[in-house]
């Protein structure tokens, strides 16, 4: 009598089974880690991006003030300030990312080709590209 475990197959089609698992799960698995990566960098370039606006901002205000001779806006600070927390912000998620992914296996070199990927965003099809890619 065959044992339970069998549940009434062969042991030739047991094991196959068994083969089919282990090779779904090991593309599952490739599938998440690949999905860390992708969102690891989406939010490297949006944290790049963020970061560039407040660097953009900072050179810009300066000279515009100077060209206008504008009395200092409460606002305009206020919204230079909030730039730079949301850089601050997309920064920890990014790193937090990048933690993940390494925590699910990503490698180094991984790892070092989505940051560059992220870091040479230039517009938005640059940004659309990585987030399908994240996406799929």
């Amino acid at each position: 009598k065959l044992p339970r475990i069998l549940h009434g197959q062969s042991i030739k089609a047991w094991l196959a089974e068994i083969k089919r698992n282990k090779k779904e799960e090991s593309r599952l698995e490739k599938a998440e880690l690949h999905a860390a990566i992708s969102v690891a960098g989406v939010a490297a370039a949006l944290a790049a991006v963020a970061a560039e606006n407040v660097r953009n901002k900072s050179n810009y205000e300066p000279q515009r003030r100077k060209l206008h001779e504008e009395k200092e806006d409460g606002d305009q600070d206020g919204g230079r300030a909030r730039d730079a927390v949301m850089a601050s912000a997309a920064a920890l998620v990014a790193t937090q990312c990048v933690e993940v992914a390494r925590s699910m296996g990503a490698n180094k070199d991984q790892l070092g080709s989505m940051i560059e990927s992220a870091l040479a965003v230039k517009d938005a099809g640059d940004l659309i590209t990585l987030t399908a890619a994240a996406a799929t």
